[in-house]
């Protein structure tokens, strides 16, 4: 049944909030804020109390008008008392104060829909009134009363109730003697503001002190890896994005030893250094700071040790305990004094662990890979983890096949503080998930299988793509949700300039579209997350997602939306203005295919060979080919072949000959998408 709020029934009523929420408490109605909802039954009742307390309260003005009437003009009173009662009968103009329930330690990016004023003028509003927070930083809850009182708002603060991941899982707490530990490499973790100079300094330390002479150099993908500098070695985790430490950091930190904030000598402090800041304390890591592009004319590292004093982070040469080293990530000076510090510090946190039991550890981050399936980079920091160990992570299991280092290399067994990829999970495990190795096959699948009892209930109030379209659709009705922000990706710059223009032309007064970013491309990992950051719809126009954006994106509950007709695209969005938009269900991706080889057989044409990375593959089901993410052919899987055997089904990890409807033009690096059709509901 639909609730409509105490605010809107005020507004309707022309009479404060407050009146109407005390008037519903007075009721026996329970309500916290001006934002609860009334059922229809609720607001009758409040309203007819109401409607009758307001004639009482006119009958009886209009009985003191008679009774004053009567009284005798004659009577003199001086003008002083004349100009006081004067003043009393004056109507006060009353102020609309709304009161809204604020969690305790909001961020001004949380405030933001709440007070629907732009997160950066929040920061700006906070600065003006001597408070210096960036968009994701926890305020306090005075720091938030103070805030909102500038926007006539009442806060109703209410305790924060975060369940997390680790929390439902119970992480395992292992208590080692000391006659049994070692000591292990440092894990790093390097943050910093955007555009100081972060991935300078990691790509420098990749390129000049990882891969000196090394065959193969570093893959892309791989989210950690290790510098081989003093008597243990370096481990860095590669978290490109602030985000990504934030997420860690929720985690608990258990990953990270010691962080690198990276600081621009040109720059100074900036909101993200305050957030870098913020969290390593609450984390309680210690911080080596790294003062950046010091060989600029216009550096002053000086400034930078000063400025960083106010946030209770003392260099060492002012006197503190923080070590502060002068660099150039681009010409690498520094950056040997860096690491010689960073091997100092650890040295100094007497970093152990116990290398001579089971392995235990974090996943960094998971991902498929044609031929190898699921991948997981862990870092182990417990125990020494062996080719064929039995492992559980999360509602993952894992024998492991193999495992690689950054550079490729195969390993045997990796010691605590070490990165290493993974092969022989059976799904892939949650990034920030801790991982315990087993004594069997049985018993990891026993753990993962009770863990996904336990997460059912948590990831069952995570968000859906269906709750996040009804919940915008719902707040678009109600005239509470003012823009749309959309992705747009198209096949040709030509499409992209035409849809962009069409859909800014589908912008109202009541509601606006947003296109927070355009580009010619298939659907990749970066737009989920960029949706994910903006709360965005993705529109692709003749494109698709890969399956690591579209696995992303299921598990994030964005709503990705393909087209291959401009006139349906803008009817959906024009759907969405009125809030009326709805699940499109008509098709679901169920395979995906990778293309190896292709060669050519009698009466079928051109097959292409290929394994299943993902899903299934059904004779006669739709097929779509895509090129560098792009749709290039629609049609049916004509023939499907495992070996010299036609088959009805080939499932994931299998390779198979595939036959495409009229169609000749398959190359190898291609990918073919099979579609599987659903019930409309």
């Amino acid at each position: 049944m639909a609730k409509k709020r105490i605010h809107q029934i005020a507004k309707e009523l022309d009479v404060a909030s407050a009146d109407i929420l005390f008037l519903s408490k007075e009721l026996g109605i329970e309500v916290k804020t001006a934002s609860s909802g009334l059922t229809p039954e609720e607001e009758e009742l409040v309203v007819l109390a109401f409607n009758e307390k307001n004639s009482v309260t006119k009958s009886t003005n209009n009985d003191e008008v008679e009774i004053s009437n009567t009284v005798d003009e004659s009577i003199e009173v001086d003008s002083e008392t004349e100009t006081l009662d004067d003043a009393e009968l004056m109507p006060v103009e009353e102020v609309d104060i709304q009161i809204i329930e604020v969690s305790s330690g909001a961020t001004p990016e949380e405030l933001s829909p709440l007070v629907n004023i732009e997160a950066t003028q929040i920061v700006g509003d906070l600065m003006s009134l001597g408070i210096m927070q960036s968009m994701n930083s926890p305020l306090q809850d005075s720091e938030i009363e103070k805030l909102l009182e500038k926007y006539d708002l009442i806060p109703e603060i209410v305790e924060r109730v975060e369940v997390k991941r680790s929390e439902i899982l119970d992480l395992q707490e292992f208590d080692d003697e000391d006659v049994n530990l070692a000591v292990r490499s440092p894990i790093i973790t390097v943050m910093g503001h955007v555009d100081h100079g972060k991935t300078s300094l990691l790509d420098y330390i990749r390129n000049e002190k990882v891969a000196d002479g090394e065959a193969g150099g570093i893959t892309q993908h791989v989210g950690a890896y290790k510098v081989d500098t003093g008597d243990l070695g370096i481990t860095f985790i590669d978290t490109p994005g602030h985000e990504a430490f934030t997420q860690m950091r929720a985690r608990g930190a258990n990953v990270t030893d010691i962080v690198v904030l990276v600081v621009a000598a040109d720059d100074g402090i900036m909101p993200q250094t305050i957030e870098a800041i913020n969290h390593s304390k609450a984390a309680g890591v210690p911080i080596v700071v790294a003062v950046n592009k010091c060989d600029l004319p216009d550096a002053n590292p000086a400034l930078v040790k000063a400025d960083l004093t106010k946030y209770e982070i003392i260099a060492e040469d002012l006197g503190g305990d923080t070590p502060v080293v002068e660099v150039s990530a681009l010409k690498g000076d520094g950056v040997d004094d860096l690491l010689e510090t960073l091997s100092l510090v650890a040295e100094i946190e007497e970093l152990k662990a116990n290398p001579n039991t089971n392995a235990s550890g974090y996943i960094i981050e998971s991902r498929m890979e044609v031929g190898k399936g699921n991948v997981a980079t862990v870092v182990v920091t417990r125990g020494t983890l062996n080719q064929g160990d039995f492992l559980y992570a999360g509602g993952a299991f894992c024998r492991v096949k193999s495992m690689f280092d950054h550079t490729n290399k195969t390993l045997k067994n990796v010691i605590p503080g070490s990165p290493v990829d993974i092969i022989g999970w059976d799904e892939s495990p949650n990034s920030g998930d801790q991982f315990v190795a087993v004594k069997n096959q049985k018993e990891a699948k026993a753990k993962a299988e009770e863990n996904k009892t336990l997460l059912k209930d948590f990831d069952s109030s995570a968000y859906t793509v269906q709750s996040r379209v009804s919940e915008m659709m719902q707040l678009l009705q109600e005239g509470e949700l003012n823009t749309i922000n959309i992705i747009l990706k198209a096949d040709t710059n030509g499409s992209v300039e035409a849809i962009k223009d069409g859909l800014l032309k589908l912008s109202s007064d009541e509601v606006k579209i947003e296109i927070v970013h355009s580009a010619v491309g298939g659907i990749v990992l970066s737009d989920v997350d960029l949706a994910g950051a903006t709360s965005s719809l993705i529109v692709g126009f003749n494109v698709r997602p890969d399956s690591q954006a579209r696995n992303m994106a299921q598990s994030k509950g964005i709503d990705v939306r393909t087209y291959q007709i401009i006139y349906e695209l803008l009817d959906d969005i024009t759907e969405a203005l009125q809030g009326e938009m709805t699940i499109k269900t008509e098709e679901a991706v169920i395979g995906m295919v990778d293309v190896r080889t292709t060669f050519r057989a009698p009466k079928v044409g051109v097959v292409a060979g290929s394994i299943v990375t993902e899903g299934r593959v059904e004779i006669d089901s739709k097929a779509r080919l895509l090129r560098d993410g792009v749709v290039i052919y629609e049609g049916t899987v004509t023939s499907l072949r495992r070996f010299k055997d036609n088959v009805e089904r080939v499932l994931e990890g299998l390779e198979c000959g595939i036959g495409l409807t009229d169609y000749k033009d398959i190359k190898e690096g291609d990918v073919i998408e099979i579609l599987g059709e659903v019930e409309i509901k």
